[in-house]
């Protein structure tokens, strides 16, 4: 196939996927600009989207574009074994937004988009994953809610949760990608991280999980 023809069908693959576990919006969140002409990070295919998906627990919203094959597919032998950067991410919020505007105008995509701009700019990302399992980060904190923030105006997010939503990966034209859940951190739960290194980042996640903390909560105690 060329790109184009994977293109359609990657497409098609994810658009399939996410009708089959909630209702899809029809709208997506674009950009009248596309931030890679202003010196941001490029998608594969220079195509940056967001979604919103219903779901009876709330809302999740995807990127929706960093697992389209390359653009330069047809000409760049070593960019034809994979779908993009071979992820999407995603996250589930208890909130209830009803459409792409009140999705525009959530804390839960300005966590979205810092999070998929670092992935944009980091094409070793699902490497990193494969080997650690999850991944912490940190994030502007502004728009966060309360209790989320820390002394220094950050927040804290992790990689890799399972969720029970949405599977983990999804086989697209060229190879399976992975779903990648994030979860905002306590400041306690980041710091921790911080402290103990992978072992710490281990740990948060088995407790979250265990609490059945793997969505994005306005208020929830922290596991650490």
């Amino acid at each position: 196939m060329k790109y184009e023809e994977h293109f359609k069908e990657s497409a098609h693959k994810r658009e399939n996927l996410w009708k089959s576990i909630g209702n899809l919006y029809t709208d997506v969140v674009g950009n009248l600009i596309n931030p890679a002409f202003m010196g941001g990070p490029r998608w594969p295919s220079l195509r940056q989207a967001h979604i919103g998906i219903s779901v009876n627990q709330g809302t999740i919203i995807a990127t929706d574009g960093l697992s389209d094959p390359y653009d330069d597919y047809d000409t760049n032998e070593e960019n034809q074994a994979y779908n993009g950067l071979g992820l999407e991410l995603y996250l589930v919020t208890h909130n209830n937004l009803e459409d792409i505007p009140a999705i525009i105008s959530s804390w839960e995509l300005n966590m979205l988009t810092q999070v998929s701009s670092t992935a944009a700019s980091n094409p070793n990302l699902i490497n990193m994953l494969n080997d650690y399992q999850y991944l912490s980060m940190t994030i502007n904190g502004q728009s966060l809610p309360e209790g989320y923030v820390n002394e220094n105006g950050s927040g804290g997010v992790l990689l890799g949760l399972p969720n029970p939503l949405v599977p983990a990966q999804l086989e697209l034209s060229i190879e399976h990608i992975s779903l990648v859940n994030i979860v905002l951190l306590k400041p306690s739960e980041l710091q921790y991280i911080m402290d103990n290194g992978e072992k710490g980042r281990l740990e948060v996640a088995d407790e979250l999980i265990s609490h059945g903390f793997t969505s994005v909560m306005s208020q929830r105690p922290s596991v650490k």
